[in-house]
């Protein structure tokens, strides 16, 4: 595949990478699958933060939001993406003719975004392009910092005035290219896909060494190969800086990174399991209280008429002596009475 239908494919990954404006913090994620390659499409997952670059030494020269950086890390490295928005210069036999970059990681506390600014060390990733587009950069071939084939070296410092090749080894490894290489000055984006382990054997404090759930300051540079005219060069002190404000009194401070702590996400629900056994009965409770008297029913239906009861000759004699004696009573008041009328 040409440089030109290369870069066709590639200005349309990066066209759907997703960026976010932050203030400007960034979020580092565990994250798997990145290839380091020079092609931006195993980062279309990973939210970036957009920011303006501007050069310290004339802070109206600008390219407002034209910076996104993008950083995640896995078990064994931590990987970096700068996009720049700024048209296509490479030339293979002068790297002051091609784009340039470098990543400043502060390592000691009081160190400042310039080089440290003799406050104390910081860590840099310096990109001078004497490799081309795709190819591989950086160590660990090299006993030192210094990447004597594609330039990409592991330095440190700690004033703007004694940059340094770090002194045991060089354990980046990157690879570039552009959206649209078909042409010198055409429009488009570079990408920078770079990586390193999260730790080293550095002894000499001049690597930052990364951790999990810490923060560290991170700041980005960047050289332009129009700065003395179209495809001209550059010089050392006309680079962009990365800027969080970019007005004026504006804001050259550390960008700060946490890599995040990965947490498994919850998983679903499972099935409900099977009911377990009956407990024991429990012991029987005390009587409760009597309950209220209930109304009154309706009265029931009339029992059926018992049997006839036997007469007893005995219990009628006295009776029937008794009304004898009634009646004879009777009529001798009653002649009695005729008499007294005659």
């Amino acid at each position: 595949m040409g440089w030109a239908a290369l870069a066709m494919a590639i200005a349309l990954m990066v066209s759907f990478v997703p960026s976010a404006r932050a203030d400007i913090d960034l979020s580092a994620e565990k994250f798997h699958g990145i290839i380091v390659d020079g092609l931006a499409d195993d980062w279309s997952g990973v939210t970036g933060t957009t920011i303006s670059l501007v050069k310290p030494t004339s802070p109206t020269e600008q390219i407002v939001d034209g910076l996104t950086v993008k950083v995640v890390y896995d078990d064994a490295n931590l990987y970096v993406l700068v996009l720049i928005d700024d048209d296509f210069n490479y030339n293979a036999t002068d790297h002051h003719k091609s784009g340039a970059l470098a990543v400043l990681w502060q390592i000691d506390s009081a160190a400042t975004v310039e080089m440290g600014g003799g406050l104390g060390n910081v860590d840099i990733w310096h990109w001078e392009l004497d490799s081309g587009p795709f190819e591989p950069a950086g160590g660990p071939t090299w006993g030192t910092g210094n990447d004597p084939e594609g330039n990409f070296d592991d330095e440190w410092s700690n004033s703007t005035t004694n940059r340094h090749d770090d002194t045991e080894a060089n354990e980046l490894y990157g690879a570039w290219s552009h959206t649209d290489m078909s042409a010198e000055n055409a429009t488009g984006t570079w990408i920078f896909e770079m990586r390193r382990t999260l730790t080293t054997g550095d002894s000499m404090n001049e690597d930052r060494q990364f951790a999990v759930g810490e923060t560290v300051g991170m700041a980005l540079a960047y050289w332009d190969a129009d700065e003395l005219g179209d495809g001209v060069g550059w010089t050392a002190a006309g680079h962009y800086a990365s800027c969080k404000e970019p007005v004026a009194p504006y804001d050259f401070s550390w960008i700060q990174v946490t890599l995040e702590p990965f947490v498994l996400p919850e998983g679903p629900e499972g099935p409900e399991g099977p009911a377990g056994p009956a407990g024991p009965a429990g012991p029987e409770g005390p009587e409760g209280p009597a309950g209220p008297a209930g109304s009154t029913g309706p009265e029931g239906p009339a029992g059926e008429a018992g049997p006839a009861g036997t007469v007893s000759l005995v219990s009628m004699v006295p009776a029937y002596v008794g009304l004898g004696a009634g009646v004879v009573a009777i009529g001798f008041s009653l002649l009695a009475l005729m008499r007294i009328r005659k």
